[in-house]
């Protein structure tokens, strides 16, 4: 019986032939798997496995020839996949943070009330303001625009 191919051989020759890699998949994907669920959750633990390989077929010429086992530089680029994910999310809550709700949670009524009052008294807080000094004007919007 023939002994299976080390990772260090599929790798090398996944260079020539790209089919090749599909047995380190199948070899090591549902390890990298289970270690992506327990730090992102299932939910997002199978589209971080494709990346971590899709990232490891494209670096695949990087990988270390010392080594027979691949499991090393898999865990690293997975875990590398994990901070972009994390860093993603971040960025998702805050440009939701900057979202203004009040839009989506107003009804429509109460939203159409408050255009048409803003309207009707644009032009009596455009005389008042054409009343106050530059900089008191400038400091007043300032003021308004940042709450």
């Amino acid at each position: 019986m023939t002994e299976p191919l080390s990772d260090r051989v599929l790798i090398e020759r996944s260079l020539g032939e790209p089919e090749c890699f599909a047995a380190l998949f199948d070899r090591h994907s549902a390890e990298i798997f289970r270690y992506l669920a327990r730090r992102l959750g299932p939910d997002v633990a199978e589209d971080a496995t494709a990346e971590t390989f899709l990232t490891a077929f494209r670096k695949r010429d990087r990988f270390s020839g010392e080594r027979d086992d691949a499991r090393p530089w898999l865990y690293g680029i997975a875990t590398r996949t994990i901070g972009e994910h994390r860093r993603a999310e971040a960025r998702r809550r805050r440009a939701l943070g900057r979202l203004d709700t009040t839009t989506a949670t107003e009804p429509f009524e109460e939203l159409a009330a408050g255009r048409v009052s803003a309207q009707r008294l644009g032009g009596q807080l455009a005389g008042m303001l054409g009343r106050l000094s530059a900089g008191e004007r400038d400091l007043l919007l300032l003021i308004a625009w940042r709450t």
